[in-house]
């Protein structure tokens, strides 16, 4: 049933498109293409078998940093809103640099990715997150007043910018394979000083090492062609998912495969041999993963050459910057659009697997990737995959918790990882059936005492291999997004009045705090109100500095 519901709203979102391109033949900015052209020099990294090799983990890497990672979740402007929240809180308590890990998802990676290597707007961090009012603010102020505290310089401001007028010029201009993916750009990163066509990359020593080694080859190539992240950041995993064959009349067939985009590398270390049968019963088959590329050369064609550092390949594509990933992992449509006249809008990259790179010029080619919530929506695959120790899941789901005869109701793709409910994601285990009611009565209990949606659980991994997940002991920390009561109490008789009304389903706070993915305000894509944004994120600061000590214990610095 939710996937007819996703999917009749993308069709409602293909006609709002049309509308608005009737409606307004805009004109959108230019943006200076940074095309290579020629050979460059990339390393190919190989994984073998489940022994995964990931570049980053590197002996300083590991003893300077907690084993530790935090997910933010997909869910549009939604989860940017709460992502800004949870951020902001974990900050004020000085920990968010604890973690080893952001792994992010769709709206999520909008919020991760801006906070991980802003330039602009915003001068610190605090402008950034914004600033929690005092109790004396939350006790008077009106609605009003809490749309005002939203600043321009906010991370989540861009969640109320009119992206359906963006993306619509986009269509109309092309190509349209871009489409999503330069209106992510011009929305959610261009604020920040993030909008030129630029590679991304970890610090200024590879950055280095990568011109250095190209400078026969590319000798145009300077730093200010590459964005690196600020001081003191996780190391950030944007997820995405590759969707093999897109051809075919049956979309059960359609593969979906995990991609990484990191600032040292892009792939799977995971190898998949995918295989399907074709027109008059031919099989075809796609190899995946088996290692990662330097993130600067995701896009060449290869090496034609066996594995190894600094391999020369040649080169004739548009550079893949940070908006690019972050486009790609929240592009979520492109699943159940795969099948219909419309899938010309789903981003497209020119692709070849690790475990091919002998062959890659002749096997490479263009591939569809979509939102890595069309796989997994909360990017903790790429967590397990490493064998992180802790891991701070936060669930910004627009799916209410609630409890009736029949049991507690949380998001749907939860079940999933518990081998329930599975048929949609047959995938996904990585934890045994019988520890799922815990968390969802776990949850549902500190929701109704009041308090923040939290669940602190311990598992023993199930082997999974489609992610290539190991057994080891892991425990997590969930926080849904759910009304903290504890928080309205604490607000003025105005506002707290229409946040009911909003809970019950009455504007201007419909659904408060589980605001539609996709047309929440009316005739509006995913667009939010000022409000909207600030009092989610407000409820999920206080929230977490109320649970200080968790959060503190959880996330402790490496010792």
């Amino acid at each position: 049933m939710e996937e007819i519901i996703m999917k009749n709203r993308w069709q409602i979102v293909i006609a709002i498109f049309t509308l608005v391109i009737i409606q307004n033949c805009i004109a959108t900015e230019k943006h200076g293409s940074n095309f290579i052209k020629g050979n460059i020099k990339a390393s190919v990294v190989a994984s073998s078998g489940k022994n995964f090799n990931f570049p980053e983990q590197t002996p300083e890497f590991l003893a300077s940093t907690s084993n530790c990672g935090i997910c933010f979740s997909g869910g549009g402007t939604r989860s940017l809103s709460a992502s800004m929240g949870q951020m902001r809180g974990l900050q004020q308590l000085g920990i968010l640099k604890n973690a080893r890990y952001i792994s992010c998802v769709s709206g999520g990676s909008w919020a991760s990715a801006v906070y991980t290597y802003y330039k602009s707007e915003a001068s610190d961090d605090r402008e950034l997150l914004g600033v929690d009012p005092g109790k004396k603010e939350r006790k008077n102020w009106s609605l009003s007043d809490w749309g005002s505290s939203l600043k321009h310089s906010n991370l989540a401001h861009p969640a109320t910018a009119d992206f359906e007028k963006m993306i619509a010029g986009y269509i109309l201009e092309g190509p349209e394979d871009m489409a999503w993916i330069n209106a992510v750009r011009d929305t959610f990163f261009k604020p920040f000083g993030l909008d030129k066509n630029n590679f991304f990359s970890l610090d200024s020593s590879t950055v280095t090492k990568i011109i250095n080694e190209n400078r026969s080859l590319q000798p145009d190539w300077n730093f200010s062609d590459f964005d690196i992240p600020k001081e003191g950041r996780p190391y950030l995993i944007i997820n995405g998912t590759l969707l093999w064959p897109v051809e075919l009349e049956d979309l059960d067939k359609v593969n979906r495969v995990l991609v990484q985009f990191t600032p040292l590398y892009i792939g799977n270390p995971f190898a998949l041999r995918l295989k399907e049968r074709h027109h008059w019963f031919k099989n075809q088959y796609l190899n995946t993963g088996g290692g990662v590329l330097d993130t600067f050369a995701f896009g060449s064609s290869g090496p034609d050459a066996s594995l190894g550092a600094w391999l020369e390949m040649p080169a004739e594509y548009g550079a893949f910057s940070i908006w690019h990933a972050s486009g790609i992992s929240s592009a979520a449509y492109g699943y159940d659009e795969s099948k219909t006249d419309i899938k010309g809008l789903l981003p497209r990259e020119n692709y070849w697997a690790v475990t091919d790179s002998e062959k890659s010029q002749a096997v490479s080619k263009d591939q569809y990737f979509s939102d890595g919530g069309n796989l997994e929506n909360f990017g903790i695959m790429a967590l397990l995959q490493r064998e992180v120790k802790k891991i701070i899941v936060f669930v910004n789901s627009e799916t209410a918790i609630k409890k009736d005869a029949y049991g507690t109701t949380i998001d749907s793709d939860i079940a999933p990882l518990f081998g329930l409910n599975d048929s949609g994601f047959p995938n996904n285990q990585v934890f045994v059936a019988d520890d799922y009611a815990s968390l969802a009565n776990k949850l549902w209990d500190s929701y109704s005492k009041g308090g923040l949606a939290i669940a602190k659980e311990r598992y023993t991994t199930k082997p999974n291999d489609w992610f290539g997940i190991p057994k080891y002991e892991v425990e997590v920390l969930w926080v849904y997004n759910a009304p903290v009561k504890d928080w309205i109490a604490q607000l003025s008789p105005e506002v707290q009045h229409t946040i009911h009304k909003g809970i019950e389903g009455k504007q201007p706070l419909k659904r408060f705090p589980n605001y539609k993915t996709i047309g929440e305000n009316w005739l509006k894509l995913i667009q939010l109100n000022p409000e909207q944004v600030s009092l989610i994120a407000d409820m999920f600061s206080w929230s977490i500095q109320q649970n200080s000590n968790v959060f503190e214990k959880f996330l402790a610095p490496v010792q």
